[in-house]
């Protein structure tokens, strides 16, 4: 198999897009020049975390995800590239909603800055929910390399259960039963063979 698409490098691939939304997240999405007629405040400066609050907790969720893989068995990786394609296409939506209703986006800042429920003035979007779909894209192409590709993965057995041959009776008759201290113990011969 390629070397390229190992479970670390494609776990990298998730973080990477997870961290990118997170950055994103922090960024101003939205500004607002609100009408000088209705009420004076100042522009209001909407974030990421406020236009789109669930793509903090979803980058957060693929980054566990992608720490996850390099660890989960066959079955686990399954579930975690179905959740994290779904989670990259929340991600995506988030920064599209943003992009295509700037006021709605910005509906609860606004609401809080100025007290009115209707459209403020004007709203200009910045480039970062386009980087947020660009990070969701990133997100569900990891996604989807986990659920095409991790069939071919080596097992990871770093964590798994290794079983003890200690408990196990030894092979050879003579060292089976009780050892030769506990026959001297006994007052009995171990060189004799006899139990």
């Amino acid at each position: 198999m390629n070397k390229h698409l190992s479970a670390r490098n494609t776990a990298l691939l998730g973080m990477l897009g997870a961290l990118l939304g997170l950055w994103t997240a922090t960024r101003t999405w939205i500004t607002v020049d609100v009408e000088s007629g209705t009420v004076q405040v100042p522009q209001i400066i909407v974030d990421g975390s406020t236009a789109a609050a669930s793509v903090t907790a979803v980058c957060v969720a693929v980054l566990a995800g992608a720490l996850a893989l390099l660890i989960a068995g066959k079955i686990a990786r399954y579930v975690i590239g179905v959740i994290t394609v779904l989670a990259g296409a929340s991600v995506i939506t988030s920064g599209i909603s943003a992009l295509a209703n700037p006021q709605a986006a910005a509906a609860s800042a606004v609401a809080e800055a100025t007290g009115l429920t209707t459209s403020a003035g004007e709203y200009a979007v910045s480039v970062w929910p386009t980087i947020t779909v660009l990070a969701g894209v990133i997100i569900v192409l990891q996604g989807l390399l986990v659920l095409v590709i991790s069939g071919r993965w080596k097992k990871s057995s770093k964590y798994d259960r290794k079983v003890s041959t200690a408990g196990q009776p030894p092979a050879d008759a003579q060292s089976r039963g009780i050892s030769d201290w506990e026959q001297l113990s006994k007052g009995e011969d171990p060189t004799t063979g006899e139990r």
